[in-house]
């Protein structure tokens, strides 16, 4: 499977927003985002959403975009056989991620903490926004076969990497939340 470098940006969504007529996040005025911050993540989306967001993007690129299993999300945020704490390694650093230690008390640009890199090169696997993932909420590790990638289900879904308001124990790559899928925050993003 391939993965975003960073999560969606306000602009990336901006523009699914004027093409299908949807209704924009809530904090936008005007139906733009908030001055200033085209390149930090789009929040207060709920897992349908990001669904939605996905299938348009499927259609204009001709390609299957989806969210990422949450293994598939750990994975990219761990390496292949790693089991490393956070991105880039098991030493907590403040500077490798936008968490509470920063006390930005909000977003930043999407792709800033270059140095907080998975082994893949993914960014904001750490911190910024949580990332809604394709996963329903179930005991985790699981089964590959046990159904809780479906589409379908209004059941609780996964929520990985922590935000601006977590903790080192929050942004950690095995920690994981969960929320129903019509459930909006000011940290949640995909």
């Amino acid at each position: 499977y391939s993965i975003a470098r960073v999560p969606i940006t306000n602009a990336q969504y901006a523009r699914y927003v004027a093409e299908k007529r949807v209704n924009p996040p809530e904090h936008w005025r005007g139906g733009q985002p908030p001055k200033g911050e085209d390149d930090h993540p789009v929040v207060h989306v709920t897992w349908r959403d990001a669904q939605s967001y996905c299938r348009w993007l499927s259609e204009k690129t001709g390609q299957d975009v989806r969210l990422p299993t949450e293994a598939e999300w750990e994975k990219a945020a761990r390496g292949d056989h790693d089991q490393r704490k956070y991105p880039w390694g098991d030493t907590w650093v403040d500077l490798l991620c936008n968490s509470v230690g920063l006390d930005l008390r909000g977003t930043s640009p999407v792709g800033l903490f270059l140095s907080g890199a998975s082994p893949y090169g993914v960014l904001d696997m750490s911190g910024n926004v949580w990332e809604w993932c394709q996963s329903s909420f179930r005991p985790y590790p699981s089964a590959a076969d046990d159904g809780r990638g479906n589409h379908i289900s209004d059941g609780p879904r996964v929520l990985r990497g922590g935000s601006f308001r977590s903790n080192h124990r929050f942004v950690r790559c095995a920690y994981r939340i969960v929320h129903l899928p019509d459930f909006r925050y000011d940290d949640f993003g995909f």
